[in-house]
């Protein structure tokens, strides 16, 4: 990782947080028996201080210094003071000491846990849990249509107009792989104000840079037009060449189509997904109609999903998808 992150140090107050008797401890991460006091904000976390070192290359090195005779301690611990928010430390140290509350695979979790267990395992060089957690990640950000929209995965999940923190994330991490559908679903989920002055999640303002702001207000409107592209199949051509039942089908493909429309008034749709495959089991046409239909379908779909990346002015699917394979080591 070609990331270059301050060493922690002792005995700064000034940007940390309060001094210890003002802190708290987290229980489930205070080990009676642990050698290393490690405070942030006002949380303070007793562990491991050589299991952590073995972990992390950054601790290790840190470790190593010599402390001073009047360094700060707690019941003969040594206090380390972290410039990190104390619930990211939390999740790092929880999925560190406890493997088994964060499984690799699809057990629930919180988009704030992965988060903050990236973010931290990546300034600390844990590289092993920053790819599991990757993984994890990943799981809700498929690089092909077909796997988009086969995708049921709900392992981990954040309120539809949160999506900017999903966007801001990205950014800060380089994760550039996500953001296609996270600037698409952005764009789709939040509203125009909420595009332009952000959002409070956690007494935290979080907004998006002036750049994504203007790619995201841009594309919902965009997006939302393109959904007359992808059902553009129920009722273009008027006539299928080889249809059994013309009238039926026909009159069935409007009813559809109006159905479509009418989902629109009342709900906005994302494109990709305004017709699925339930849909296709309700749809009354002929053998040959349908055959045709879900073609035209098809290409409708992919020809808006290769050009999801460039709406947003990011690199195509397979340079995104080498990305994804450098991030997850593939």
């Amino acid at each position: 990782m070609d990331q270059s992150f301050e060493t922690p140090i002792f005995h700064d107050y000034s940007r940390q947080g309060p001094p210890v008797d003002q802190c708290h401890r987290v229980d489930e991460l205070w080990f009676a028996d642990g050698t290393l006091v490690l405070a942030a904000e006002k949380s303070l976390f007793r562990v491991y201080g050589g299991l952590l070192a073995k972990r992390s290359a950054v601790f290790q090195d840190m470790l190593e210094f010599s402390q001073p005779e009047d360094a700060e301690a707690i019941d003969g611990c040594p206090v380390v003071h972290l410039a990190d928010s104390d619930e990211d430390l939390k999740y790092f140290l929880r999925a560190l000491f406890d493997y088994e509350s964060f499984e690799p695979l699809r057990t629930k979790t919180t988009f704030d846990i992965l988060a903050g267990i990236i973010r931290l395992s990546s300034k600390y060089q844990v590289d092993g849990l920053r790819q599991r957690a990757l993984y994890r990640l990943s799981s809700v950000f498929p690089l092909t249509v077909a796997e988009y929209c086969d995708n049921t995965d709900e392992s981990w999940t954040i309120p539809a107009a949160e999506w900017i923190r999903v966007v801001c994330f990205a950014r800060e991490m380089t994760l550039d792989w996500i953001l296609p559908i996270a600037m698409y679903r952005t764009s789709g989920y939040c509203t125009t104000a909420q595009l332009l002055h952000g959002i409070e999640v956690k007494e935290t303002h979080v907004e998006l840079s002036a750049e994504d702001k203007l790619k995201c207000i841009e594309q919902s409107q965009s997006i939302c037009r393109s959904v007359s592209e992808i059902v553009d199949f129920l009722w273009n051509p008027v006539k299928i060449q080889g249809c059994l039942q013309e009238t039926i089908c026909t009159e069935n493909r409007v009813r559809a189509r109006r159905m479509v429309e009418g989902w629109r008034i009342k709900k906005k749709w994302f494109p990709v997904k305004v017709w699925h495959t339930q849909n296709w089991k309700t749809l009354a046409v002929c053998t040959v109609c349908s055959a045709s239909m879900k073609v035209t379908h098809q290409r409708a779909l992919e020809k808006f999903w290769n050009g999801l990346p460039r709406r947003f002015g990011l690199p195509d699917w397979d340079a995104l998808k080498q990305m994804k394979e450098n991030d997850l080591r593939l």
